[in-house]
């Protein structure tokens, strides 16, 4: 049984003697490609968090009494009192909940806040 190889022969087996290959280019391509690939993952995985957890970590410090949030887990609620790791909300008429700070998904802005951002935007 005779295998027959169709790829393009290297530049030793034609001569019939072996010459010398250069490793060197092949390994400065090989870090090249490992620097670009390093890149893109860079500018399309770790930037894109690392501003997602900055906004998220101002939007933790700007809360106060009185603001409405969604937790994580769906429930809706007005803060009662902020601790330092732990919030207190108020679900329903009597129901108060303790959630820790980082299950907080989004601030819901007040119904005066959005209605003062509609008149600026219209003035301008």
């Amino acid at each position: 049984m005779k295998l027959i190889f169709a790829g393009a022969p290297d530049a030793g087996a034609t001569t019939g003697t072996a010459a010398p290959t250069s490793t060197s280019g092949a390994l400065m391509q090989m870090l090249i490609m490992l620097l670009i690939f390093f890149a893109m993952m860079y500018f399309l995985v770790i930037l894109p968090q690392r501003r997602r957890e900055k906004e998220f970590k101002q939007m933790i410090e700007s809360l106060k009494k009185g603001d409405t949030i969604i937790t994580t887990g769906g429930v809706v609620g007005k803060i009662v009192d902020i601790k330092k790791d732990v919030i207190k909300i108020k679900s329903a008429n009597s129901t108060e909940l303790e959630i820790h700070k980082a299950y907080i998904a989004k601030v819901i802005k007040e119904k005066e806040e959005a209605k003062e951002e509609v008149k600026e935007d219209s003035k301008e």
